[in-house]
């Protein structure tokens, strides 16, 4: 089997901005458990959901880095005949199996999501039973989504070899059904708790915090428009040009299903957010005190090199000593001076000598270390 190398930024875009995006739903997963913990209570079936989604994401992922490197996906048709023939069946298996886990994988993020409706919100009866509605949609969407893109070919080996006898259905009427209620079913859930939101009891500010996050989930059904190839065409290319026709949709699809995740999770971090904010303070603080102190030892040691680089006397009327009154004795004026780092205390030392009048000006630091 011969493997194909990144030569494009088609190919970069469908393996570098999914793992980004899988990365970060990784984190807001590991966040809402996190959150689980610091408030005492068990994991609820929602969050398993969600952890679910997450492991079926890495392993939609893994499917689409291998439509790149064992199918060429992203590569024009004709380059990857060229290079090996066999490899556009393996691109066809692929793709198969792309649409057949991201459909799970759909399901179950939008089902966490109606899960978490429930259990926050399941004491109001009507909104409850609209959820429980909308959970059986889901369900039979994503029944009706999976076993006819399965069965799409008598026989299934008929996807991707079309010289085999058998009958395919129409694959553009198919996703001009299946792919606009998927649609409406992301708007459904994202504007399902907007009312009754706006009749809490609190104030307006956190009814918008709380549209805002729950409103993030416009983002992934914004996505899922934009992918339907059958009804937009955002690449230009032809669809005879199976492995190179369909990038932006691998890569739409895999940004679409993290996005879902870590709007599903959002509204479960605050415990974490306060948690860790203490944390971050502390961190910015001693990040700033570095910057500032390392800015003023730069001045300091600036300052000092222009004034011994300097013959002329400065605006305070000094000047530098002549080499013949440079030789003076140790001196101090006695001035009572400390300064601390972290655990450490510096002092200046109590032996002070007496200065030779008539000499010049010498000035000498001589500190005592102590850890306190």
């Amino acid at each position: 089997m011969t493997l194909f190398r990144v030569v494009n930024s088609h190919q970069t875009c469908i393996v570098v901005i999914p793992v980004i995006m899988v990365v970060l739903a990784s984190i807001a997963v590991a966040m809402r458990f996190r959150a689980r913990r610091l408030q005492g209570v068990i994991c609820m079936f929602d969050d398993w959901l969600a952890l679910l989604a997450l492991i079926l994401t890495w392993g939609f992922q893994g499917v689409n880095l291998a439509a790149v490197f064992a199918g060429g996906a992203g590569l024009p048709v004709e380059t990857v005949m060229a290079i090996d023939p066999e490899a556009v069946v393996t691109f066809l298996k692929i793709e198969l199996a792309n649409f057949l886990i991201w459909i799970v994988v759909v399901s179950v993020v939008q089902l966490s999501i109606l899960a978490f409706y429930v259990r926050i919100f399941g004491t109001h009866v009507a909104f409850r039973r609209a959820c429980y509605v909308v959970i059986a949609l889901v369900i039979g969407e994503g029944i009706t989504g999976f076993f006819p893109e399965l069965f799409s070919c008598t026989p299934v080996s008929k996807w991707w070899d079309s010289n085999q006898d058998g009958t395919c259905i129409n694959g553009n009427l198919y996703c001009g059904i299946i792919s606009p209620i998927h649609v409406a079913l992301d708007f459904a859930i994202v504007i399902l708790p907007m009312p009754l939101i706006w009749n809490l009891q609190m104030s307006v500010r956190n009814k918008l915090v709380l549209s805002f996050l729950l409103c993030l989930g416009l983002v992934a059904s914004t996505i899922s428009l934009l992918k339907i190839v059958c009804l937009f065409d955002l690449t230009g290319i032809p669809n005879t040009d199976v492995t190179d026709y369909i990038w932006l949709t691998f890569v739409l699809q895999t940004v679409e299903l993290p996005i879902g995740i870590i709007c599903c999770c959002v509204p479960s971090l605050k415990p974490v957010v306060i948690d860790l904010a203490p944390k971050f303070n502390s961190l910015t603080s001693r990040l700033l005190s570095w910057t500032r102190t390392t800015q003023n030892s730069s001045s300091k040691q600036a300052g000092y090199g222009e004034f011994q680089g300097s013959a002329n006397i400065s605006s305070a009327g000094f000047a530098r000593l002549d080499k013949s009154y440079s030789q003076v004795e140790t001196g101090s004026f006695g001035n009572k001076t400390s300064a601390h780092t972290n655990d450490i205390e510096m002092l200046p030392s109590a032996n002070v000598d007496t200065v030779d009048s008539g000499k010049g000006i010498g000035i000498t630091n001589s500190y005592t270390i102590s850890r306190q």
